[in-house]
């Protein structure tokens, strides 16, 4: 039990800052979510996106401050340290919108082909594994089709092939370009978790 404690005593930054980061992030992907669901995926990944960072910033200066690194700053020095956060974390703001920018919506029709090739296959690999039926019934009856996607139909195409007869999922009951957005955005919240972390430990809350 005491080595228990001492782990965590010694190792406490490292794991209050995986936690609250990652209800910054889960904040941050649920303001996403929202937006996409609300507005479009066009503005969760453009303007969208530069507001949920905004309230995230927020939230992770509050959490970082009081949980984490347990800053005592008050006064100008306090303001020096929020000033130094709201930098490193605008830099790292830009480059999330710059991920977003590029692969959401530049490259978006490349990112949303390459969904529906893996969804598809992996669909047509279940079918063939658990039977053609056995899929297109799980598709069809437990589903919702998104709202972008007009009839939601999920049918099973079998052709012939040199090992005999495969089955291929053909369907729309899900949106690949709605998927591959959210792709994007935990992609690029990883990298930005990881760099402000960088940030904070060495630039911000750094103890003299």
């Amino acid at each position: 039990m005491e080595k228990l404690k001492a782990f965590i005593k010694k190792y406490y930054e490292g794991f209050a800052y995986l936690f609250f980061g990652g209800l910054a992030t889960l904040l941050n992907l649920v303001l996403f979510a929202v937006f996409q669901a609300v507005l479009g995926t066009g503005f969760a990944t453009g303007i969208g996106n530069v507001l949920d960072n905004i309230i995230c910033i927020l939230f992770a200066y509050w959490t970082n401050r009081t949980f984490v690194f347990r800053s005592k700053t008050h006064g100008k020095a306090m303001a020096r340290e929020f000033g130094a956060f709201v930098t490193c974390r605008l830099g790292t703001l830009v480059l999330d919108a710059a991920i977003m920018m590029v692969f959401g919506n530049l490259l978006a029709a490349q990112g949303t082909a390459l969904v529906e090739g893996f969804m598809n296959g992996l669909l047509s690999a279940a079918a063939n594994w658990f039977g053609p039926d056995t899929v297109l019934h799980m598709a069809t009856s437990s589903i919702t089709p998104p709202a972008s996607v007009s009839d939601g139909s999920a049918a099973i195409a079998v052709i012939g092939g040199a090992d005999g007869p495969t089955a291929i999922f053909v369907t729309s009951f899900y949106d690949a370009r709605a998927l591959w957005g959210l792709a994007v955005k935990v992609f690029s919240n990883v990298v930005v978790v990881v760099l402000n972390y960088v940030f904070s430990k060495l630039i911000v809350f750094k103890r003299k």
